[in-house]
């Protein structure tokens, strides 16, 4: 891969049952992984690959991973700022890349101590699988803690050791269950730990697909994915459909659910705004006078479209290029749009996120669906405002019991086990909320949806944004058909040779 911000990954892949993870790779495989990833919807053959990627599809999964904190976000709107800044610069703070391979810097290796190597391992751990499960053709996922599976046993949510995430893949409408793993050296016995964590027993008694992605950074970034060797979905003790891996061969992964089954399925179009809430009120909280549309082509079909990775890079995208010769920088605004949808492109609606790097944005249709379930959200969290009042009565202080200072007001006293006990129950509260009203939030965002696809910017934000090419001005863009991401390229330091 020839991008500005491309790099390689090693990734080895192995089938077990019961899953059983292999043993780690030595120093010499890792240096010798050299087969291409293939371009299916589904889980590869075992092996050892050398997957080309870009750090903006890295920054892509990592804004869309991890526990869901939607209703809080969605009644505080500019906070989504600032997680996204939370979740993005940790991979720059530790990560460099040298040549195409991605290197733990040496603040990293020798300046930072064990707790904050461990809180990296996790969060580069999330972010690799949800990056890897992409790569596979999974479809959003969703945070253990946050939901329960359709299908799952009710004991789900009252069960401490959960995997990390759990998603529906498109290609087999077969539940995932993910386990992400990461540290400096992550050894055998953490992924056997991780393989444990996966085994739910009666907690999913539908099938299931086990996947434990570990990832490694001891001398570059490396990923070991191990996977439960089991029949899918409709054929027991038979192989995968279509074909040996799931999936069809010759599909290339998706990385999002394809334009049918948004139209078609309510649940994956849930699933799909829920992952990106936070660039939508990221996006809903700037003012008006940053936000800007830009235009982004269509995905082209056929061996043209067909791509190793789960976004586009749009300095390479012929569709893309050929519709912003088309478009006219001069023209009123509202004709700029008008002259995208005319050329049958996206007019992809973008803002830059104030003291970052970074600029993000989404189409019509999802911001549509996006607004409908942020009013949703907030709704959930007025409900519990007014019945729970208790779980969220301001900011909560964690005290030792012999603070002096809070001692004087008892009512304010919280030790460390009693706030999580208060947040675990303020979760539970949220999910069951969820799931009272999930019919109404399907219906919504369906209308949502609908309405953006059909309607104007002006209809969804009261106003006409200007036509911006970020290109121009320095940023590397990537899009999917209905969100858009572009970083600073000076930004990403990306000459490290010398570090």
């Amino acid at each position: 891969m020839s991008a500005p911000d491309a790099f390689d990954v090693p990734i080895f892949l192995h089938r077990s049952s019961p899953l059983t993870p292999a043993p780690r790779p030595k120093p010499p495989q890792v240096a010798s992984a050299y087969q291409p990833w293939p371009k299916c919807a589904g889980v590869p053959a075992d092996g050892a690959y050398l997957v080309g990627t870009t750090w903006r599809a890295l920054l892509d999964a990592t804004t869309t991973v991890g526990r869901d904190i939607g209703p809080w976000i969605a009644a505080t709107p500019r906070l989504a700022r600032r997680e996204i800044m939370a979740r993005r610069y940790p991979l720059s703070a530790y990560l460099v890349r040298s040549g195409h391979e991605v290197v733990p810097s040496v603040v990293y290796s020798h300046g930072t101590e064990s707790s904050t190597r461990t809180a990296f391992g996790y969060h580069v751990g999330m972010t690799m699988a949800e990056w890897a499960c992409r790569m596979m053709g999974l479809g959003p996922t969703t945070h253990a803690e946050s939901a329960v599976p359709q299908g799952a046993a009710p004991g789900w949510a009252k069960t401490s050791s959960l995997p990390d995430l759990f998603g529906t893949h498109p290609a087999t409408s077969e539940l995932w269950l993910v386990e992400a793993k990461g540290s400096r050296r992550l050894g055998l016995g953490t992924r056997v730990t991780g393989a444990k964590q996966l085994d739910v027993g009666a907690l999913v008694p539908v099938p299931h697909q086990k996947v434990l992605c570990g990832t490694s950074l001891e001398r570059r970034l490396f990923m070991m994915i191990d996977v439960e060797d089991a029949p899918a979905v409709g054929s027991p003790g038979g192989p995968l459909p279509n074909g040996p891996y799931g999936g069809n061969p010759s599909d290339p992964p998706t990385g999002s659910p394809d334009e049918e089954t948004l139209e078609q399925d309510d649940e994956a179009l849930l699933e799909l705004a829920r992952s990106r809430m936070l660039t939508y009120l990221a996006l809903a909280s700037l003012p008006r006078s940053g936000l800007r549309i830009t235009a982004v082509g269509r995905p082209e079909e056929g061996p043209a479209g067909e791509r190793g990775d789960l976004i586009r890079l749009l300095e390479s995208d012929r569709t893309t290029a050929e519709l912003r010769r088309h478009v006219p920088l001069d023209a009123e605004t509202e004709s700029q749009a008008e002259a995208i949808r005319q050329q049958n492109g996206l007019d992809m609606l973008a803002g830059r996120l104030p003291g970052t790097d970074l600029m993000l944005g989404m189409s019509r249709r999802l911001y549509g669906a996006c607004r409908a379930l942020a009013s949703a959200e907030s709704r959930i969290v007025a409900r519990a405002l007014e019945e729970q009042p208790m779980y969220l009565e301001g900011p909560l202080r964690v005290v030792q019991p012999t603070d002096s200072v809070v001692a004087q007001s008892p009512e304010r006293q919280m030790s460390v086990r009693a706030f999580e006990k208060r947040v675990t129950e303020v979760q539970e509260y949220v999910r069951e909320a969820r799931e009272e009203q999930r019919d109404e939030q399907l219906r919504a965002v369906r209308d949502g949806f609908t309405a953006g696809d059909s309607g104007s910017w002006t209809s969804l934000i009261d106003l006409a944004p200007r036509l911006a090419l970020p290109r121009e001005e320095g940023f590397l863009e990537a899009a999917t058909t209905d969100t858009y991401l572009a970083i600073e390229e000076d930004a990403l330091d990306l000459d490290t040779e010398n570090e």
